[in-house]
Parts: C-alpha cells; sequence; structure tokens
C-alpha cells in the first residue's frame, strides 16, 4: 500500500496538476482575507470556501491523472479496485495539506487578528473538513463515474453550488456558519467535530460510490 502511496504521490508532483488549484487558491485568498481586521476564525470561513473548490479541482486532476488503460493495470497489480482509490484519496488529502497550511497563515500575516491555539485548530479541522467534501464531489465527477469532461466539470461546479447554497444537502454551509459566529474556539468545538464528522461520513460514502459506479462500468 505505501508502495502504491509513494508511486501515485510522486506521478502527481511531476504531472504538474496540483499547479493550477493552487494558485487559484492563492489568488481566491489574496482577493479574500488581505488585510482583514476581523476575527480570525471568520477570515478562516473564506479559506474553507477556497479550500472547498481547489479540493474538488485537485481530486478530479489526481484522479484522472492516469489514462485509463494505466488505470487498469495499477488496479490489477493491486488486486483491490477500492484500495487503490482509498489510497488516491489519500493522495488527494495529502496533496491538500499545503493548501490549510498556506490558508492557516496567510489570514494572520496579511490581516490584524488575535490569534490563539484555539482558533488555529478550529481554522485546521474546519479546513480539513471543507477538504474532503471537496474531495468528495471531486471523486464523484472523476473520468470513473463521468468519462466526459465537460459534464464532469458543470456537474462539479453544480454540486460546489448547491453545497454552499442548501444547508441540509451537506455540512459545508452549516461550518461556514458557525466559523462567522463570533464565538469562541471553545464554544464552537463541539458542533465542529459532529460536522467534521459528517464530512468523513460523506467522503467514505462517495468513495464507495465511485468504486462501485465504476465496477459497473467495467
Amino acid at each position: 500500500m505505501s508502495a502504491l502511496y509513494r508511486y501515485l504521490l510522486t506521478s502527481v508532483l511531476l504531472s504538474q496538476r496540483y499547479l493550477p488549484p493552487t494558485l487559484i487558491f492563492l489568488a481566491a485568498l489574496a482577493v479574500g482575507v488581505t488585510s482583514d481586521n476581523g476575527p480570525l476564525q471568520s477570515s478562516y470561513a473564506f479559506c474553507v470556501l477556497a479550500v472547498l473548490i481547489c479540493s474538488t479541482w485537485l481530486a478530479v486532476a489526481v484522479i484522472n491523472h492516469e489514462d485509463p488503460t494505466q488505470h487498469k493495470i495499477t488496479v490489477v497489480m493491486i488486486g483491490d479496485p477500492l484500495r487503490v482509490l482509498a489510497i488516491t484519496v489519500a493522495v488527494v488529502l495529502t496533496w491538500c495539506v499545503p493548501l490549510i497550511v498556506i490558508g492557516l497563515i496567510y489570514p494572520i500575516v496579511t490581516g490584524s487578528h488575535t490569534v490563539t491555539a484555539g482558533d488555529l485548530a478550529v481554522g485546521t479541522v474546519a479546513q480539513l473538513a471543507a477538504a474532503m467534501i471537496g474531495t468528495a464531489i471531486g471523486l464523484l465527477c472523476s473520468r470513473l463515474v463521468i468519462p466526459r469532461i465537460g459534464i464532469a466539470t458543470l456537474t462539479a461546479a453544480a454540486a460546489i453550488l448547491a453545497v454552499l447554497l442548501l444547508q441540509w444537502l451537506s455540512p459545508i454551509r452549516p461550518l461556514m456558519t458557525l466559523l462567522a459566529n463570533e464565538r469562541s474556539a471553545g464554544q464552537n468545538a463541539l458542533p465542529l467535530a459532529s460536522l467534521t464528522a459528517l464530512c468523513l461520513a460523506v467522503l467514505v460514502i462517495a468513495t464507495l460510490a465511485t468504486r462501485t459506479v465504476a465496477d459497473r462500468k467495467d
């Protein structure tokens, strides 16, 4: 399993497909949180939005970077399609880590905020939760489910809008509302933990659904 993880991580690094979503993420932060003087957790609410969009793009890029033939060879070598997909998800989340670190630091460097360890912990967990939902959307819009890139792009855009606008559809909108409520990190800890657990459940379900659809197509 570790060998496949290293192979996929290196392959994505050499393909440089992580660059466009990373640059978009940096541009979004520059527009959204530069010189922000409000509560730090409110700035992290915008970072959650940026991570959601860029992790969706990143997930599609990582999953699609192997052509169908090479992907089948990888699956045959590992012998378990679900394990291959799970490791691919781990690679996507690994590439999201630098985005989360930048999202934590950038508002502090460019704005004026009171920084506490609790705020940093809340920002980290909230952005990780957004990365999980973005990865889930990317899985369901990847070549494994939707082979045509144009339809996949439109579907991903519609899915992102839906999870942002419809509060009952995903934990993202409640998560952003939680960060913007100007309560302390301690008061937000329990609801944040619940929303993050829900995001993890969504990612697991999306992984299983993607694998089921891919198996039927094969």
